[in-house]
C-alpha cells in the first residue's frame, strides 16, 4: 500500500470513545446519537462494526454500522467526515470500502431524511405505547427510517421475503403477550430496556395513507404501534385471536392519543 492511499481500519471500543467525544457529538444532534456506552456495548457483542478510512495516519471518515448476528445485513447507522475534510469525496470513498467489504454478503443501507415533524411524532407514539401496555422501566427502541427498497432488502436478508413491506420489527426478548420486561431485562450500562429494533419504510407509509383515506401521521403513527406491540410479544401470524388482541390494542393506544379517523373527518 502507498503512503497516498487510504487505509481502512476496524475500530475497536476504546478508539471508538475517542471518535465518539471528539467527532460524532459535535456532529450528530444529541436526539440522535446513542449512547457511547450502548455502542461500545453493542461493539463487544459482535452487532456494531466501526471504520475508520485514514489517509497517512489522519482520520479522513468514519461509519457506525448495525450488523445482525449472521451479518447477513448492515444498516449504515452513522457516517461522517471530520470537519477539514468534507466536500473531497470522503464520504463517497468509505461507502465504496464498506461495499467492497461486505458485498454480496450484505446490504448496506442509509437512513432516508425524514420531516422534522417525525421523530418527535414517533417518541411519542412509541413512549403512549408502553404506558398503555404497562411498561414502567425505560425502553430504548431503535428505530430505521428508510425506503421501500431499503426495507426491501432488509425484509429479503432476514425473513428471505424479497418484497418491500410497511414496517419490520426485530424484539430483543422473547416475549409473550402482555408480560413485562422485567429488572433482568435492563441493560446494567444503561439502566434502559433494550426492546428491539423497527424499521419503516416512509414511502410505504405515505402511499397507504392515500390509499386508506387518511393522513400520513396517523399512517405512520399506526405502523409506530402495531411494531411496539411485535416488540413486546404479540404477533398475527394468523386471521384469529391474536390479530384481533392486537387491533384492539393498536385502536386504544391510537385513540388514547387522539389520533383517529372520526377526529381527521372531522377536522375541516
Amino acid at each position: 500500500m502507498s503512503m497516498n492511499e487510504p487505509e481502512l481500519r476496524p475500530l475497536g471500543p476504546e478508539e471508538v470513545g475517542l471518535l465518539y467525544r471528539r467527532e460524532l457529538k459535535g456532529t450528530f444532534p444529541p436526539s440522535e446519537l446513542k449512547p457511547l456506552r450502548t455502542i461500545q456495548r453493542h461493539m463487544r457483542a459482535g452487532r456494531y462494526p466501526v471504520w475508520g478510512l485514514y489517509q497517512r495516519e489522519e482520520l479522513a471518515a468514519y461509519a457506525l454500522l448495525w450488523q445482525t448476528e449472521d451479518g447477513r445485513a448492515v444498516l449504515l447507522d452513522y457516517l461522517g467526515v471530520p470537519r477539514d475534510r468534507r466536500g473531497q469525496g470522503w464520504g463517497s470513498r468509505m461507502l465504496a470500502q464498506l461495499r467492497r467489504i461486505y458485498g454480496e454478503r450484505a446490504a448496506i443501507l442509509a437512513e432516508v431524511e425524514a420531516p422534522d415533524t417525525v421523530e418527535p411524532l414517533l417518541r411519542r407514539v412509541i413512549s403512549a405505547a408502553l404506558e398503555a401496555e404497562g411498561v414502567g422501566l425505560p425502553c430504548e427502541i431503535s428505530v430505521l427510517l428508510t425506503d421501500d427498497a431499503g426495507i426491501q432488502q432488509i425484509n429479503r436478508e432476514m425473513r428471505e421475503v424479497d418484497r418491500p413491506t410497511d414496517v419490520l420489527s426485530f424484539p430483543m426478548f422473547d416475549l409473550s403477550p402482555g408480560e413485562k420486561p422485567g429488572e433482568e431485562h435492563e441493560d446494567p450500562d444503561t439502566g434502559l430496556v433494550p426492546l428491539g429494533d423497527m424499521c419503516i419504510s416512509l414511502e410505504r407509509a405515505a402511499a397507504q395513507a392515500e390509499e386508506y383515506g387518511h393522513s400520513v401521521e396517523r399512517e405512520l403513527s399506526y405502523l409506530t404501534v402495531h411494531s411496539v406491540l411485535h416488540l413486546l410479544g404479540y404477533d398475527h401470524m394468523d386471521e384469529g385471536p391474536m390479530k384481533r388482541q392486537m387491533r384492539v390494542h393498536e385502536e386504544f393506544i391510537l385513540d388514547k392519543l387522539g389520533i383517529t379517523r372520526e377526529m381527521e373527518e372531522e377536522t375541516p
